[in-house]
Order: C-alpha cells, then structure tokens, then sequence
C-alpha cells in the first residue's frame, strides 16, 4: 500500500492534525547555520561599512504607510468563511452526498452574509469539482454572482477511489481580481502552495490568501508560514491590507502561528479554539477589525473534518505603520529561494524569512515592525550566508542589497 494514500494524522504535542495525504514534493531547501565565511560577525556594533564583496543603497520613506488615508470602505462591516472541506470525502459528516454537504455550506453562507471564503483541499476528479460545485450551490442560496480561483497543491489519497487533484482556492461575492499562486519555497512532506487575489471593492483594498502548511514537518510549516507572511506584505504594498486565511496545521502560540504576529498581523480568531488549526490573520494597517469569529459545522452540523472559522470585520482606519523594506536584484538559482536574518526583531540570527518577488522582478523583505537600526544578511536556502561583513539596516528606510555569497 502506498504510504501516501493513508489518511495524515499527526501529533503535535497531544494536539491532533488531520488533512489529506498524497505524493507530494520534496524540499527546495532547509534551515540550517551559516556557511562558511558568511555567517554574521558577533558583534552588534559593526562600523556599518560594507565589504567589497557586497553592497548596499538606501533611501528614506518619505512618510509612514498608513492604510487609513484614502477612500473609505463601501460597507461597514464584511464577513469570510475559512473552511478545510475535507477533498470529497463525506466522512464525519451526516450528508449522503457532496451536492447535500455543498448546500448546508451555501446555507450558512447567505445566513452570516459572508461575500469571501478562503477553501482548502478543494478537490476535483473527473465529473466532480468541489469549487465549481459549491460555487453554483452559493449562487443559488445567495442570489448573487460569485467568481473563484483555484491552485492545485498535489494528488490527494493517491490509488484509492478517493484519488483527486486537491488544492487551496478564493470564492469571492462578485468579481475577483489579480489571483496570483504561489508554490512554497521550502516543502515538506506535501507539495504546499498558497493562493491570493483582490478582493472587490466592498472589501477597501484587501488581498485574500488561502493556505494549507505542512502537516507532518514543523521546520518545514514554519517557514511556509514565515513565507506568506512576507509575501502577503510585499503583495499588498504600500496599504498592507492583507488578510492571510486557512489550514495553519498548528495552534495558536506555535511558531507558525507567531510568524504572522511578529510582522503586524492581528490573529482575528484570537481565543477561539485552543487546539484549534485553522486560523485568520489581518495586518494591523488593513482598514478593518475583526469584531466577532466563531466556529461553524459542529457536531452533527460538520460538513468536513474541520470546523470552519467566521470573522465579522468592522471598517476601521488602519493603523500608521513605518514599512521598512529590503530588496535585492540578486537573482536565486530554480529550486532555490531567497531568506534574511539579523538582529532586531523580528529578525533574527537563528531562522530566516524568505523574500518574495515583487512586481518589479526584485526580491524583496518587508516589515511594518522593525524599530531601530539593525544589522543583517541574505541568505540562500536559508543556508548559505551572504559573505562579507553584516550589513547596517536602517529603520523605516528602503535598502537595495547586491550580496555575494
């Protein structure tokens, strides 16, 4: 029997974690010290000069980012539904058939109001296609038009009947905008990706992501986390109005979760469910606040394996944040990705997190949550230092960095 057809179940702690499970890919790279001659100098008192095997340029930001200047939102409050549903399994669940399961979501959905849902293991196989399907029974319930988008992740229960092609994907009240997918730099056990999109104006600039971690290996969810956090913020720049929605595979207060947090991220479900892991996060610039979340299909009302989380959000201005910004031209080689470590939090010497492309083709880092001049380097795979001496960070300033490594 193939090992990957089994259903995942892992322990974390005493904490249970359940999810799909199918071939997936292996890791584009690992954590890990520095390499030799790169690693950062202990001292955190560094002239601040350069070495020749590196440089660096900077420029202020002429004004803090804040996403409360503009235009206000269209409505003053907006909902969202995160829900894991489980691939096509009917499992756990009272309904007879996945048309009968879609509905009672439908349901829900047109009772709360909720106009974006972030899904994860949406599966679809030959005559069936859980988005598509669940889109109709939405449409239906809601008498409203709804648009969607779909990136597939890997095989889920792979030769079993059960066999489809599972992924993360937005359903969205009225009409989505730029979707972007992402395949995650460092992968676990599962090949794990991340979906996005603008959400319609009703939302006031918000991107939407759905994720779906690793389950199996904590290194490895870890850093996924670290990735989105990172790349939800370079995505949404300079309005930093980015909600991050999904399958955690972690709880609250575990390193994956803390990733969010230490980058200006509200956890909007925030003491809902203690081992629960599937969370919400919404940066603390957006132009709204998370005022209720609750859990939904329980008990006898499951329409899956996992509970899924409501967030009603409230209109607020946001709050003013510095953003201080990091970006490189230095292009990783396939299968490699880009990280930064350094000494003022959230930074650090220990673990890296990954840049991200921005729109511009450069390899950016952004943080709204850095306070004072820092010290840093870049690093492959999280690996391999960039050489020469740390470079000096400036808060609240724009840096391009051309490292060798």
């Amino acid at each position: 029997m193939i090992a990957n057809s089994l259903r995942c179940a892992a322990l974390l702690g005493a904490i249970a974690i359940t999810g799909a499970c199918s071939a997936g890919g292996s890791g584009n790279g690992s954590t890990g010290s520095g390499g030799s001659g790169g690693a950062p100098t202990s001292s955190s008192s560094s002239s601040g000069s350069s070495s020749s095997s590196s440089s660096v340029s900077s420029s202020s930001n002429s004004s803090s980012s804040s996403s409360g200047e503009g235009g206000g939102p269209a409505m003053n409050s907006v909902s969202l539904l995160s829900l894991n549903l489980h691939c096509l399994r009917l499992d756990g669940t009272v309904y007879a058939t996945n048309a009968d399961r879609f509905s009672a979501i439908a349901t829900l959905v047109a009772s709360r109001d909720i106009s974006a849902i972030a899904l994860q293991e949406a599966c679809e196989r030959p005559g069936e296609n859980a988005l598509n399907e669940l889109r109709t029974a939405i449409e239906k319930a809601t008498s409203a038009t709804w648009s969607s988008t779909w990136t597939f992740a890997h095989i889920a229960w792979e030769g079993t009947p059960d066999q489809a092609d599972e992924g993360v994907g937005l359903l969205v009240k009225g009409a989505l905008s730029d979707p972007k997918e992402m395949v995650l730099a460092v992968q676990g056990s599962l090949r794990r990706v991340a979906t996005s999109a603008m959400l319609p104006a009703e939302w006031a600039d918000i991107r939407l992501t759905s994720v779906h971690f690793e389950v199996f290996e904590e290194a490895a969810r870890k850093m996924q986390a670290r990735e989105v956090a990172v790349a939800a913020l370079v995505d949404t720049d300079p309005g930093f109005g980015a909600i991050v929605a999904g399958d955690f595979n972690d709880i609250e207060g575990s390193a994956t979760h803390a990733a969010f947090p230490s980058l200006g991220y509200l956890a909007a479900d925030a003491g809902l469910d203690a081992a629960g892991i599937d969370h919400v996060m919404v940066h603390r610039a957006a132009k709204w606040r998370p005022v209720k979340a609750e859990k939904v299909f329980l008990g006898m009302e499951a329409v899956s394996d996992h509970p899924g989380i409501v967030v009603r959000f409230e209109s607020a201005p946001g709050d003013p944040v510095t953003p201080t910004r990091i970006s490189t031209l230095y292009t990783p080689a396939a299968n490699q990705f880009l990280s930064i470590r350094g000494n003022m939090t959230p930074l650090t010497w220990d673990l890296g997190f990954p840049l991200h492309r921005s729109t511009n083709g450069t390899f950016a880092f952004i943080s709204t949550e850095i306070k004072n001049d820092f010290e840093f380097k870049l690093l492959v795979n999280d690996q391999t230092w960039q050489t020469g001496a740390n470079v000096m960070g400036k808060a609240g300033m724009d840096q391009s960095v051309a490292p060798t490594f």
